[in-house]
């Protein structure tokens, strides 16, 4: 019995030293057949000299058209995934954290809890994160509110989070909960500007007088943004589009910070 236990319990432990956080890929089915698209104008662009003209013509025109316009935006989006998503973190630079007695924290569009989870590891001191998402699979790999739920316990900040259902335009909480409102590459997603400007309208609506906003996007015009995402840039806004934003709804923009191509405006109302 004693050797049974002693086995189940060393089980166990190498379950849980295994067990990993899986936070998805960005895009992820997108990139899949980016790809898939991306290497069929390879394969026009190879052999199209088996053809005669005008078709060789064609096909090259077409394969190199694919190319362009599929085949970067997957190569470079998954570099984005494996290289560049690591290296830009928002939570050490949220000063904000460190300054305010057991801060109220809502990330607005969640996801998998990437940023969520690691805003949620400085709350050494007290603090609650709140996450809401509509958790779509098209945006990230795996999304979904049991995965943000486990990272979550892997993680073992699951004591410090509550996650839920929640849209950037209807968001569910009360005036003036929130002492820091995060909402990371997720406005460019909503689309219309007057369904951002509704999301801005709820963001202010939760955030306390006194309170910080940071908001975090691509920009256009940004080589890293046009080399990951190449003709696909134009699903992000410039800059000057969210500074724009910002001031419209009263937030006084304190500090900005260019994260290679990544905007991260801290504001207060």
């Amino acid at each position: 019995m004693a050797f049974n236990a002693r086995n189940a319990r060393i089980s166990g432990e190498m379950t849980m030293i295994k067990e990993k956080p899986k936070y998805g890929w960005y895009a992820g089915g997108f990139i899949v057949w980016f790809f898939l698209f991306g290497l069929i104008g390879v394969v026009l662009t190879v052999f199209n000299s088996l053809f005669n003209f005008p078709l060789n013509l064609a096909l090259a025109t077409i394969g190199v058209t694919l190319i362009l316009i599929f085949l970067w935006p997957a190569i470079g989006m998954s570099l984005l995934n494996i290289i560049l998503v690591k290296k830009v973190s928002i939570s050490p630079r949220m000063p904000v954290l460190r300054q305010i007695e057991k801060p109220q924290i809502l990330d607005v569009g969640c996801g998998t809890g990437r940023t969520a989870i690691a805003i949620a590891k400085e709350l050494t001191d007290g603090g609650h994160l709140y996450g809401v998402d509509i958790y779509e699979k098209k945006a990230i790999s795996g999304n979904a509110l049991d995965t943000v739920k486990k990272n979550a316990r892997i993680e073992k900040v699951e004591d410090r989070t509550s996650f839920q259902y929640g849209s950037a335009t209807d968001i569910p909480f009360e005036d003036n909960k929130f002492d820091i409102v995060n909402i990371s590459s997720v406005l460019h997603e909503i689309h219309g500007e007057k369904s951002q400007k509704q999301a801005m309208g709820e963001i202010s609506r939760v955030l306390k007088p006194d309170g910080t906003l940071y908001l975090s996007e691509w920009n256009r015009f940004s080589w890293q943004t046009i080399a990951f995402a190449g003709i696909f840039c134009f699903v992000f806004n410039t800059r000057g589009y969210w500074r724009s934003l910002l001031k419209n709804y009263r937030f006084n923009i304190t500090h900005f910070e260019n994260l290679s191509g990544f905007g991260l405006f801290t504001a207060q109302r």
